[in-house]
């Protein structure tokens, strides 16, 4: 497809505690969003930051594909919204279902013709 990946890891954030088999639910999620956006090839990048300070955690997943637009930008966690052909409208809903269940939250920018980016905010402390 064409598709390059970049990531942005930094070795100094500190391991949490998540239910591993949900946190690889969210992020299977997430990428095959992203891919599938992405017919014509683009960009993936995934990057994880903590701000000295902050009790978040972020990762951030974006690409460089079709976007959103406004009016469906609203409805993206509903359960069974999809605009796609083949998509069953739960993997978003999913995400933040999961994500919720960790004390955190999920948003979505995007911008027609220039791409989506998802952003997880993990609390620090999660138990």
């Amino acid at each position: 497809k064409q598709i390059q990946v970049l990531s942005h890891l930094p070795p100094e954030i500190k391991e949490m505690d998540l239910d591993p088999d949900g946190f690889n639910q969210v992020l299977l999620n997430l990428y095959l969003n992203a891919l599938e956006a992405m017919d014509q090839g683009g960009t993936l990048s995934v990057s994880l930051t903590s701000e000295q300070g902050s009790p978040w955690v972020k990762i951030a997943v974006s690409d460089t594909g079709a976007g959103i637009s406004k009016e469906d930008l609203e409805h993206v966690f509903d359960p069974y919204f999809t605009t796609k052909q083949s998509g069953t409208g739960l993997g978003l809903a999913i995400v933040h279902k999961i994500i919720e269940a960790h004390g955190g939250e999920v948003r979505v920018e995007s911008d027609i013709g220039r791409g989506t980016r998802v952003t997880v905010l993990l609390p620090v402390a999660v138990t």
